[in-house]
C-alpha cells in the first residue's frame, strides 16, 4: 500500500513539474516568484534562496508536491511536507546532475522521469522512490 501510494504520488509530482506554461530547457530557466500559496513555506522549500527568483521547473514541482491551498489546510503538518518536498527536489536534481552523461543531460533525464516513475522496476523509478522515502524519513 505504502509503495503504491509513493508511486502514484511520484507520477503526480512529475506531471505537475513537467507540465508548465513555459518551455524551460534547464532546471534554472524562467525564474519568478514562489507561488503565493507556498510563500508561508519558503524556508522549508527553498532555504535561503531568493523567493522572487524560483525557476519555473522548481516552482511547478513544489506546487505539485504540496497540492493546492485546500490540501495544505487539511494537512496536520504542512511544514513537514514542505521540508520533504524541498529535500526531494534538491536531492533529485543533485542525483541527476551527478549522473548526467555526454549524450543525456540531467534536465533531459528529468523530463523522462514521468515515463518511468510509474514503473517501479526501472532503476530511475527506484532511485526516485528512494529519494522520496529518504526525504520523508528525514522530517
Amino acid at each position: 500500500m505504502k509503495r503504491s501510494l509513493l508511486l502514484v504520488l511520484s507520477v503526480v509530482l512529475l506531471l505537475a513539474a513537467c507540465g508548465s506554461s513555459g518551455h524551460p530547457s534547464s532546471f534554472y530557466d524562467q525564474p519568478g516568484p514562489l507561488p503565493e500559496s507556498l510563500q508561508a513555506f519558503q524556508s522549508e522549500l527553498i532555504g535561503t534562496s531568493n523567493p522572487s527568483q524560483v525557476p519555473l521547473v522548481q516552482s511547478n514541482f513544489f506546487e505539485g508536491c504540496m497540492g493546492g491551498e485546500e490540501e495544505i489546510a487539511m494537512l496536520k503538518s504542512p511544514r513537514a511536507l514542505a521540508s520533504a518536498c524541498g529535500c526531494m527536489y534538491r536531492d533529485l536534481v543533485k542525483y541527476l546532475e551527478n549522473n548526467a552523461t555526454e549524450g543525456q543531460t540531467a534536465f533531459d533525464t528529468y523530463k523522462k522521469i514521468d515515463k518511468s516513475a510509474g514503473n517501479e522496476d526501472s532503476s530511475l523509478g527506484q532511485r526516485y522512490t528512494s529519494i522520496f522515502e529518504e526525504c520523508l524519513g528525514s522530517v
